[in-house]
């Protein structure tokens, strides 16, 4: 191992191997290896791998990390432990939780394991879900037990209500129900590790001495019950590095404390703080985006990122008019990108939410662009969505059985897998399907059942005859409501109950926007739409995507081009941080992230008008916006057009004022715009090229590239006819294929 591998700052913290040190580590600024550097030196220096304990988030991580220290001690590290939080409250668990009343072959309950639990619960208390969901039940244990808290705690911070009594009772029911199942849940590792340690010293003085070195990876997102048990094990030692970025805090709505890394000197008054600020990943442009971005924080240590390497090119910059034309100059500029050597593997589309795929998604899907969604499902695989969808199928094909199936009991009303086995037995007997068998119930069947599936089938008759009534977007709007579909997910105050909700109201959207855009929209027309959208066969077997992804999921990774879409107040910061001045400060900070994934081309792009939870909306761009620095910023609207869309040539008549189309309020360069705007489209002229030209002129031919004052950026797929019978068809990046006569269309040929 040779220490001249790292830089002045890296290196000192490697080498300073006594007492509490914190690594403020900007992004890209290599604390991965200044870690395990330092774990390895330590090792040199004659520590034993059975005293260095180091914690990390997540199990690439912890396999990353420990894969780097063998190979930089030739493997003389196999009594290290390295693991995640969870990981290593297990073992350590596994040694003397019967110490605190549980068997060492206790369980693990996962997230659908706990949801059983709870739902008996709720059958037991008499709780209706619609009232109170699983998942809400579920955030607010989690949270407590995050926070330290039994149910007993929690309530005594509630208003004490009946409503709160009945919560802490299932709160309460749901541990004895753990414990008696000898089981734990996630939460319960970190704290009942606690409680062990706190309640059996000589357990406690067991892993102190073994302990004597700690070290804890991306200290910024430890919550209250990871920050206590670090501390527990360090008070003797006082040998703890933590490594983190402040700026990189993203993570407060799940229970991180930005507080345990801006505090850690109170915590160790004798801390020596070395700064990681030189960037090996970004451009000095990109970097001084994030710099001037980020200090606008109060709550920070103050760092600035620089590098040694290239300035690299301005960040590219679009107003788009709509959601609509931000995914297609997304899509020109990562097929420029592909042109210029970029893998596709290296460019990373992010946004705020889960919500703002799907647009990007179908653009993606009709420009031919591989894509992956990255942390998050495909917008048309949600669960939410694909119930909505199996009502529709279910109308348009009663003998759908998988669809109806899916929707039987969804919302829940009473109709249980038992009553579904009845009702398959009695199509098998009467020869007929499943939804048949809904109109020729069984005696067998129990009057309850009996009356919710006839209630169903009531609600699907209703459904039908609405849909003969009322035009496309106007009935899926009534069978989300009449369904409660939506109803099931608006009462929540649990954010990924309100993002389901979200989404069910962008897929409604979307029903509007196609019924919009379509001549003759019906319910059958628009589900083969979906289809074949979402037929992404052929893409999964391509060897390279460009990667979709929230900024939350984006944190930790790196791409050669990045584009952030969406950057409007409201969006980002999204409008329920901008109540809360922390949670805006987390929102900035999550513009940070996005920006410092780039490592050499950066876009950023919002809208003007959007429709978004089938919300329209026109939209100030983002305060994170005005941060940067103008000079930083390449202006699509300026001297930089014809490096993206081509030097336009004139067209050869100048057409009268009379026939010019109006502008249009579209926004990305060269769509709606007035063509006399356009650098390279002379004054007063109209785009139109064919107007007195002869009877063999030939105007455009295969394949060439186009621009249209409405529908953007395009491509000729075929010609016919001649002179004023002229006629053209062009495949649209936004709007896919579309035919025009020549003489009269608003279109110039991109040379």
């Amino acid at each position: 191992m040779n220490l001249h591998d790292l830089n002045d700052r890296q290196r000192e913290a490697v080498l300073q191997t006594e007492g509490p040190l914190l690594i403020v580590a900007g992004a890209g600024s290599g604390k991965t290896r200044a870690m395990t550097y330092r774990i390895a030196h330590l090792l040199q220096q004659g520590v034993s791998p059975y005293n260095i304990l180091a914690l990390t988030f997540t199990n690439k991580a912890a396999k990353e990390m420990l894969k780097r220290v063998e190979e930089l001690t030739q493997g003389k590290a196999p009594d290290i432990w390295i693991g995640t939080f969870h990981a290593i409250c297990v073992r350590i668990l596994r040694r003397d939780i019967e110490k605190i009343g549980y068997q060492r072959s206790f369980t693990i309950y996962d997230d659908d394991d706990q949801q059983r639990v709870l739902k008996d619960l709720f059958k037991r208390f008499e709780i209706d879900e619609k009232q109170l969901s699983l998942r809400e039940m579920k955030r607010i244990i989690s949270d407590a037990k995050n926070k330290l808290m039994n149910a007993d705690d929690w309530f005594a911070q509630t208003r004490r209500d009946r409503h709160s009594q009945t919560l802490h009772d299932i709160f309460s029911a749901y541990d004895i129900r753990l414990k008696s199942a000898n089981a734990l849940d996630f939460d319960d590792l970190l704290n009942k590790a606690l409680q062990l340690l706190v309640d059996h010293p000589p357990v406690l003085q067991h892993y102190r001495q073994r302990f004597q070195y700690v070290h804890v990876d991306e200290y910024q997102d430890t919550n209250l019950a990871q920050y206590e048990l670090v501390k527990l094990l360090t008070k003797e030692s006082r040998n703890l590095c933590v490594v983190g970025d402040d700026d990189q805090s993203i993570y407060g709505w799940r229970g991180a404390d930005i507080r345990n890394i801006l505090e850690f000197n109170k915590d160790f008054p004798e801390a020596k703080v070395i700064k990681l600020e030189q960037n090996y990943r970004s451009t000095q442009t990109i970097l001084d985006a994030a710099n001037a971005v980020i200090k606008n924080n109060e709550s920070r240590m103050d760092k600035s990122l620089w590098t040694d390497g290239k300035k690299g090119d301005k960040i590219r910059f679009a107003a788009a008019g709509d959601e609509r034309e931000e995914a297609a100059w997304i899509c020109e500029h990562v097929r420029r990108l592909r042109k210029n050597k970029v893998p596709l593997s290296e460019i990373a589309v992010l946004y705020r939410m889960h919500a703002q795929s799907r647009v990007l998604e179908e653009m993606f899907m009709r420009a031919g662009i591989p894509y992956r969604v990255y942390g998050g499902t495909r917008f048309y695989d949600r669960k939410e969505i694909k119930d909505a969808l199996a009502y529709l199928r279910c109308l348009v094909n009663p003998d759908d059985e998988v669809a109806l199936k899916r929707i039987i009991n969804v919302p829940k009303r009473a109709i249980g897998d038992a009553t579904v086995t009845v009702l398959e037995e009695q199509a098998q007997a009467l020869n007929t399907t499943v939804y048949g068998a809904l109109r020729d119930l069984p005696d067998s069947l129990g009057s309850r059942p009996r009356k919710c599936v006839e209630s169903f089938v009531e609600l699907m008759d209703g459904l039908n005859n609405k849909r003969q009534e009322l035009p496309l977007g106007d009935f899926v709007k009534h069978l989300l409501d009449e369904t409660g579909l939506i109803k099931q997910y608006e009462e929540s105050t649990d954010e990924e109950m309100l993002s389901k909700r979200d989404n069910l109201l962008e897929f409604l959207g979307a029903v509007y926007e196609y019924e919009k855009l379509t001549e003759n929209p019906t319910l059958e027309a628009y589900l083969e739409n979906v289809a074949l959208v979402t037929d992404l066969d052929m893409q999964e077997d391509a060897p390279q995507f460009v990667t979709l992804m929230t900024l939350h999921s984006a944190k930790g990774l790196e791409y050669r081009a990045v584009f952030i879409a969406g950057m409007e107040d409201g969006l980002l910061p999204s409008a329920r941080a901008k109540l809360e001045e922390n949670r805006l400060e987390e929102e900035r900070r999550l513009c940070y992230v996005g920006i410092t994934r780039a490592k050499e081309h950066l876009y950023l792009t919002r809208t003007r008008h959007r429709a978004i939870f089938n919300q329209a909306s026109y939209n100030q761009p983002s305060p994170f916006l005005a941060e940067i620095p103008k000079e930083l910023i390449s202006d699509e609207y300026g001297n930089t057009m014809r490096e993206h869309f081509g030097e336009y040539k004139p067209p050869k008549e100048r057409v009268r004022p009379s026939q010019r189309q109006p502008k249009t309020s579209f926004g990305i360069p060269g769509m709606g715009q007035d063509p006399g705007e356009i650098p390279g489209v002379q004054k007063g002229f109209m785009p139109s090229v064919a107007a007195g030209m002869g009877e063999g002129a030939q105007i455009f031919e295969e394949g060439d590239q186009v621009l249209h004052r409405k529908f953007g950026a395009g491509r000729v797929i075929s010609t016919s006819g001649k002179g004023a019978e002229a006629r053209v068809s062009i495949m649209f990046t936004a709007y896919g294929e579309k035919e025009f006569s020549v003489a009269i269309a608003p279109i110039v040929k991109v040379e």
